[in-house]
């Protein structure tokens, strides 16, 4: 133990030296993630911004039910509304961005409504809020659907001799036929700034880890493998402690940019245990993988460009650019072969509450994969040591 310690720290004393690990897993992911956060960020904002204005120029009774309408849905906490006084100040309350769209209720509009006639609000929207314009025309739409209702009760009442006073007032006091109730679920999906900083540290993740195993290959080309072999120090220690540096570096690289990016970016990574979880899992798996490519490689050149085009390829298929395929297909289901999908999975349980059950299941499948390849890896490496 006390020779793979040995070991251990003067390859971390060179990594720290020469600093390849820092740049490579700390200064690179934390950049990306800051570009593509800055680039992307404003994509989950959160609810549209639903400011209305209302111009009543009528004053009636069929004006003032609509008015009472939007202010069920300003209690309900769906949209704000502003008075306004006239069509002209609405529009130049547009202009300043203040409210999103606007209802303009024109004079005669209850009169024309009761005699039966067609009558028009207008509805005006800023041309950047879209999205709220439409929204505000389907408030519209809504309330004139329910006149027509009550218009066609009314004609139907008539047509056949009943009360039409009694038929509309049934109406209008009737509970709509279907209502829509807005139920609270746990959101298990991350939002983009902490979704692109996992996505770049658990990618780089596995170049961070290669600096520890790879050094194997060092060894022996600059004939200090030899040495070792020659002291009275076990080939399980000497493996041991090339992982040993290979693990340090990736969870402290890991830890270094979970702390970061919440502090500086405002990523919100869920529970540290369950986060701590993951990244212990993460890491193991990502060395055994990495020890995998060595164990096999003749070169430490080889090794490492071998090592790149596994760590590309596992974190596009695992999502870490993009979200990977959700709904089936061969994508999706292939995505499950590579930790990056299971790390990004168990971070986004997180994100839905609880604490470190709710990451188990991929922290399983994570140590599963660091667990076989670092077995077979293993036992591959002491016979290299010793060859």
């Amino acid at each position: 133990m006390r020779a793979m310690l040995l070991i251990a720290g003067k390859d971390l004393r060179l990594r720290v030296r020469d600093r390849s690990a820092f740049v490579v897993g700390l200064l690179v992911p934390f950049v990306l993630a800051l570009v593509f956060s800055l680039i992307l960020g404003g994509a989950d904002e959160g609810p549209i911004d639903l400011v209305y204005g209302v111009v009543d120029g009528d004053g009636s009774d069929v004006s003032t039910a609509f008015i009472a309408t939007l202010d069920s849905l300003v209690a309900d906490g769906v949209i704000e509304v502003r008075p306004v006084s006239d069509e002209g100040a609405a529009r130049a309350l547009l202009e300043d961005g203040e409210i999103r769209a606007a209802f303009v209720i024109p004079a005669g509009f209850g009169s024309e409504i009761e005699a039966g006639g067609g009558a028009t609000m207008g509805v005006v929207g800023a041309v950047d809020s879209p999205t709220s314009t439409v929204i505000a025309e389907a408030i519209a739409e809504s309330f004139a659907a329910g006149i027509e209702g009550v218009r066609l009760a009314a004609l139907t009442a008539a047509s056949i001799g009943a009360d039409v006073e009694a038929t509309v007032a049934e109406v209008r006091s009737a509970p709509p036929v279907l209502s829509v109730e807005t139920l609270a679920a746990a959101d298990r999906q991350l939002d983009l700034t902490t979704f692109f900083v996992a996505g770049m540290a658990v990618f780089f993740l596995f170049f961070t880890v290669q600096f520890g195993v790879t050094s194997l290959l060092d060894e022996r080309r600059e004939g200090t493998m030899s040495r070792l072999v020659a002291a009275p120090i076990g080939s399980s220690s000497i493996v041991g402690a090339k992982a040993l540096v290979s693990i340090v570096l990736g969870v402290v690289s890991m830890a270094v940019l979970v702390v970061a990016s919440s502090l500086l970016l405002g990523a919100d990574w869920g529970d540290p245990s369950g986060v701590a979880v993951l990244i212990l899992s993460g890491v193991i798996s990502a060395v055994g993988i990495m020890a995998v490519v060595a164990a096999f490689a003749r070169t430490p050149e080889g090794a490492g460009n071998l090592q790149a085009v596994i760590a590309v390829g596992l974190g596009m298929l695992g999502g870490v650019f993009f979200p990977a395929p959700l709904g089936g297909g061969i994508l999706a289901n292939l995505s499950y072969a590579t930790p990056h999908r299971w790390f990004m999975t168990g971070l986004g349980d997180l994100a839905g509450g609880g604490g470190v059950a709710v990451v188990l299941p991929s922290a399983a499948a994570l140590l599963a994969f660091g667990l076989v390849t670092g077995g077979m890896a293993g036992l591959r490496l002491r016979r290299r040591v010793l060859a």
